[in-house]
């Protein structure tokens, strides 16, 4: 659900809106650091992709100036920074609470802006409460970072791209340019030059420049107050003697001197404790887990690496909603006052630290088998009357029965095939299971198995292919096929459908023969999927790190290699936990506890991100109060949040994109009150003017909250299969519903 879409542009009334109160939660969760080893240290596999995808370099080129990490060859698809890879190399990437982009046009350099939510821009013009989106206006050049040489010449170049940091250069040649770490959350725009003569730039306009007490020797501070009233602190830490500044005009300040390494500095607040972060700056982010799963606590860290030197030794950092309300009690006492604006994300925390520590509930016990979160907090498991058993066997009659696997899942998408194909592996769980129907279960399993097989051949109707430009797996079709596959849309959506059907067979294979043969014959081909979008380790060399997933912001992105002005987006939160729940299933079918616990990890920060990202809840405190009435994001980018989809506007579109497929972990994140509120508000006022594929899904996802009526549904005589979506069965409809009546 990736395509490219261009941005909405900035009506002439700039719309203001109320104020978004401050994250107030004070989460008490104790600090741990004997939870075992990383659960990233070790790689899925360090194999070559199979001989039966084809090589091929891929249309799209790396960027001129490009470095790769040591020998690896993989490049980081859909992160962050992707915007500055592509098209002109001058769309933003946002860093949260900035975002930053080379100028190249008046005012050149690397220019930075930082958005207050005032002036964030809700519509359509006439849009009530809610507002179908908002965004916050680009290309405002609050500050440019330049040099005073020719700059006719200037080019971007690119070293340790990884998936949570870049650094990024604006070169005049290989000995002078501009070295900027890229780091989300970073609290400083950082700037090292070599070799050049700073100049800065402010399209807004400086009104006044303020020379500061510094807060040690061997810096200078400056306070920029710009022309719309915002000011900024402006840091200088260099070995040369005292660098200062000159205002040639209102929108331009030159350095006294040509630096052979100086740093400067720029942040978005003025308050006296950012001081004691100045002249540190990271430079990379480790990433550290361990998953507890006796007690269902996931524990995760970015480690900071770090440059420079200041009071503290430590950096200014700024942290996501998600990210405070699952701080340990160690990393909360890093919190120092001050708080900015993100785009999409709500208010962000500052603290002064190297390391952010943050835990949260997992899923460990939630496997195949359906499980309900209830009003009250708990989860209730499946259970099965002989009633309730008897209308599902008799739906599963029918759909083995009549059922043409192989037909219905060789399919021109890797998406819609991966739908149908998992559509089978729920039904043959439901026979072997929950019916114990030894027949259907032998009937079925052997087709599903041709119908996968097709798959693991390479042999279905669009080839995959091993792209050696960028390092990853993508569809044999054009860029406008199957969702942009093969410029790295969706891959978490598409190859998470394919791994759950393959776990589903191999657990059940496994049960059925007493011996593991299937898995072992068919690894390495999940293997490779499950590699393309969430290769956790960077030895590694044919697959990126967590293409997909975005361990800062809590959720994965969908967007590939596709410029954005409003940065990277995602549609589906749904199928996004459908992917990390592949993850744990294939994790646990192979008995590697590693990818079992990245799994339950990601699902684990997925349910706190989602409910204050794209889930809302009535009291939601993150997204403004004009919008959260839309009860989802629609699609969610770096920039802007657009209460629709990319294939229509019906409601029951853009609702129901976020609950597809109903999983035994979907009530884990979508919890039994927001699917109340959701329905209710939102899906009950037109659920009976639905007569598609579409209604089934909103009626299954019904029984996360009220599953009577939800089997009631289902289990009428005559059920209309034309309300079966393509990835949903009537099996697994009664099966999820029918648990817990």
């Amino acid at each position: 659900m990736g395509y490219n879409r261009p941005r909405f542009p900035i009506p002439n009334d700039l719309r203001l809106h109320e104020q978004l109160p401050i994250n107030n939660q004070s989460p008490t969760l104790p600090d741990s650091n004997t939870m075992g080893a990383s659960i990233f240290e070790t790689p899925i596999s360090t194999k070559p992709p199979l001989d039966i995808f084809q090589k091929k370099l891929h249309e799209v080129n790396l960027p001129k100036n490009f470095v790769k990490i040591n020998n690896n060859k993989a490049v980081e698809t859909n992160k962050f920074y992707g915007n500055m890879f592509l098209d002109r190399q001058d769309n933003p990437v946002w860093t949260h609470p900035y975002s930053i982009w080379w100028s190249r046009d008046n005012f050149q350099g690397m220019a930075v802006s930082h958005i207050k939510k005032e002036q964030r821009v809700f519509g359509p013009p006439d849009a009530g409460d809610p507002a179908q989106y908002y965004f916050s206006p680009t290309g405002i050049k609050s500050f440019v970072f330049s040099y005073a040489e020719d700059i006719n010449s200037m080019e971007l170049g690119f070293e340790n791209a990884r998936h949570m940091s870049i650094e990024t250069k604006l070169m005049k040649s290989e000995n002078e340019y501009i070295r900027f770490p890229l780091i989300q959350g970073m609290g400083f725009v950082t700037a090292i030059y070599y070799n050049l003569t700073p100049k800065f730039y402010s399209q807004v306009g400086f009104r006044d420049i303020q020379a500061m007490p510094p807060p040690r020797a061997g810096m200078q501070k400056y306070k920029l107050l710009l022309e719309n009233n915002v000011s900024w602190n402006l840091y200088i830490s260099s070995s040369d003697t005292e660098i200062t500044l000159t205002r040639v005009d209102g929108n331009t300040l030159v350095a006294n001197k040509f630096c052979n390494k100086a740093v400067f500095q720029i942040v978005a607040d003025t308050i006296a404790e950012i001081d004691n972060a100045a002249g540190c700056y990271p430079v990379d982010v480790n990433l550290n887990g361990s998953v507890a799963s006796d007690i269902g606590l996931g524990q995760y860290s970015f480690v900071y690496v770090v440059e420079g030197n200041s009071n503290s030794g430590c950096s200014l950092l700024y942290a996501l909603p998600h990210h405070l309300s699952t701080f340990t009690q160690g990393t909360l006492s890093k919190i120092i006052p001050t708080q900015l604006d993100s785009t999409t994300y709500g208010l962000m925390q500052g603290l002064i630290t190297n390391i952010l520590q943050l835990q949260v509930e997992t899923p460990s016990d939630i496997l195949f088998a359906p499980k309900r979160s209830t009003f009250n907090g708990g989860t209730e498991s499946a259970k099965y009357s002989p009633d309730v058993l008897s209308s599902i066997s008799k739906a599963a009659t029918l759909e083995v029965e009549t059922s043409n696997v192989l037909a219905e899942t060789n399919l021109d998408s890797m998406y819609f095939s991966g739908k149908a194909l998992a559509k089978y592996a729920w039904i043959l769980y439901s026979c072997y299971y929950v019916l114990e129907d030894l027949t259907l279960t032998k009937k079925l399993l052997p087709e599903l198995e041709t119908a996968l097989q097709k798959f693991i051949e390479n042999k279905q109707i669009l080839p995959l292919q091993y792209d050696t430009t960028w390092g990853g797996l993508v569809s044999s079709g054009t860029n406008a096929q199957d969702f942009g596959n093969s410029y790295y849309n969706d891959h978490h959506f598409h190859y998470g459908y394919h791994i759950i059907t393959a776990a589903i067979i191999g657990q059940i294979e496994k049960e059925l023969s007493g011996n593991s043969n299937w898995l072992l014959t068919n690894k390495d081909w999940v293997e490779c999927l499950l590699r393309d979008y969430a290769n956790p380790n960077i030895n590694d060399d044919f697959f990126p790190v967590f293409r997909s997933f975005d361990w800062f912001g809590g959720h994965s992105w969908a967007k590939g290699l596709f410029a954005s002005g409003d940065g990277k987006d995602q549609e589906s939160s749904s199928e996004d936990a459908n992917a990390a729940y592949a993850i744990k299933l294939w994790g646990h079918v192979t008995n590697n506890e590693n990818l079992q616990n990245i799994g339950d990890l990601m699902l684990g920060i997925m349910k706190v991100s989602f409910n204050d990202y794209f889930l809302y809840t009535d009291d939601n405190k993150v997204e403004p109060p004009n919008f959260i009435k839309n009860k989802v994001s629609g699609i969610f980018f770096e920039n802007k949040i657009d209460h629709t989809t990319y294939f229509g506007t019906n409601i029951e579109y853009i609702q129901m994109i976020h609950a597809i497929p109903i999983i035994p972990c979907s009530s884990f994140i979508r919890s039994p009150e927001f699917v109340r509120q959701e329905y209710e508000e939102k899906l009950a006022p037109v659920v009976n003017n639905i007569n598609d594929g579409w209604k089934g899904i909103v009626m299954l996802n019904l029984a996360l909250y009220d599953p009577k009526a939800s089997f009631a549904f289902f289990n009428t005589p005559n059920f209309n299969r034309g309300y079966l979506d393509g990835g949903q069965s009537l099996t697994w409809s009664l099966v999820y519903s029918g648990g817990f009546v």
